[in-house]
């Protein structure tokens, strides 16, 4: 059945993890899973990072893109601390390798469900739990940049019955998502930084159930960002100490089996061109996305050391695959003719998003998060264009991130406690 969407991984700490979309020929392509975030955020709040077509399902869901459930908005070092009085030495913790490593629990509910915005003709409420583990390893890292692998593999579980699974209550994968990032300062002056993101390569599988039985192999891309931190009250001030924000663009494509979904078990009758009934695996009549580039826009405000507002939004182009135009139907008896089609088929087409999250670090371990976001394909199926900030397709997200290398931290002894000192044996 299909997921309104990204569907993108109830309320906001993971957003659903979109695969990039089909859409059909002719017709306005549904949302693509949205890039993940740019940012390098604080150790309590890995980034998560994007959608589903009308004749083609969605792919499940994944955490949202922009939700981080911590308080940092800016790009900060992973240790960074607000700095301590003068004179006053404090030593730096131990940086672990595989730190901003976290465990993300995620509520979603679209606004149709609890009653918020215009009325439908058909109501389809939809409310699903996820859980995702966001692994990160640092292979290189010093002051100025780093290189690192990051992960994002999630399960979720709806508890309606909306179109997004086949059964009540049934368990699913979301996309599995493997990404290398390379991040870089670009310019540092105290409390002004500009930084570089780089996420190269970012490789999307097809663990979810739409995308496993559609012909999807995997998907392979890039994006590149720029990030800019700005002082307001300043770095050392416990109220709105920094502003931020970020500009990020990239590349993907899914590759598949067929121009178009098909599943190998799938043996329907249908008619071919020679108007002959043969047994096909074509699922639908809509293409896969060829080309895919995803842009966005986020700014972020730290209220305060504890608490932080990001918005974000952003726009993902997309290409379909063409069809041959060039085949000939011989089955009638005037001889061989070329069926008349469309002289320009709509090949193009952009999907919208939008989202707006506040999230505070309750303690260095946990943060949690409420966000409302909507991605949505910028055309209606009644080809009208829908709003950037609402659509049927928008939902409000609750949800918290665990810190697993603070945690670690927290309850594993120093280093120096482990040491046993030293035992002189003196002579006699």
């Amino acid at each position: 059945m299909k997921r309104s969407s990204l569907g993108w991984v109830a309320l906001a700490a993971t957003s659903f993890l979109f695969a990039n979309t089909s859409f059909a020929q002719g017709e306005e392509p549904q949302p693509p899973p949205p890039e993940p975030p740019p940012t390098e955020p604080p150790p309590a709040t890995p980034p998560p990072a994007t959608p589903p077509p009308a004749a083609e399902p969605a792919p499940a869901p994944a955490p949202a893109p922009g939700l981080s459930f911590g308080a940092s908005t800016a790009a900060q070092a992973d240790t960074g601390k607000k700095p301590g009085k003068p004179g006053a030495t404090e030593k730096k913790p131990e940086k672990l390798k595989w730190r901003n490593t976290g465990l993300v629990w995620g509520n979603r509910v679209s606004t149709d469900t609890v009653g918020v915005g215009q009325d439908y003709q058909s109501s389809n409420p939809n409310y699903e739990m996820s859980f995702n583990l966001q692994p990160r390893y640092y292979v290189y890292d010093d002051e100025q940049q780093n290189i690192s692998i990051r992960g994002d593999f999630g399960v979720f579980k709806e508890f309606t019955n909306s179109d997004g699974t086949t059964r009540r209550g049934e368990w699913s994968f979301s996309d599995f998502r493997i990404q290398g990032a390379y991040g870089r300062d670009l310019a540092k002056d105290g409390d002004y930084k500009t930084d570089l993101r780089v996420r190269v390569p970012n490789l999307d599988l097809p663990t979810s159930k739409v995308s496993a039985n559609n012909g999807r192999y995997f998907a392979l891309g890039a994006s590149v960002g720029i990030g800019q931190q700005i002082p307001l009250t300043g770095g050392d001030q416990e109220w709105f100490p920094t502003a931020s924000g970020s500009f990020t663009v990239g590349y993907s494509h899914w590759f598949t089996r067929a121009t178009t979904p098909t599943h190998s078990e799938l043996d329907r009758v249908r008619m071919d061109p020679e108007g002959r009934a043969v047994p096909t695996d074509q699922l639908s009549a809509s293409a896969f996305t060829e080309h895919s580039v995803p842009m966005r826009l986020e700014a972020g405000l730290q209220v305060h050391e504890k608490v932080a507002w990001t918005t974000g939004m952003g726009w993902t182009l997309g290409w379909k695959y063409d069809f041959d135009k060039t085949q000939e139907i011989c089955s009638v008896a005037t001889g061989c003719v070329t069926p008349e089609q469309v002289e320009e088929p709509k090949r193009f087409g952009v999907s919208t998003y939008f989202s707006t999250e506040v999230s505070v670090d309750i303690t260095k371990e946990l943060g949690v998060g409420l966000a409302y976001e909507n991605i949505t394909a910028q055309l209606g199926p009644d080809s009208k264009r829908r709003n950037i900030f609402y659509s049927p397709d928008a939902a409000f997200f609750l949800g918290a991130t665990l810190s697993l290398d603070r945690l670690y931290q927290t309850v594993s002894p120093p280093q120096s406690a482990k040491k046993k000192p030293a035992v002189t044996v003196a002579k006699k």
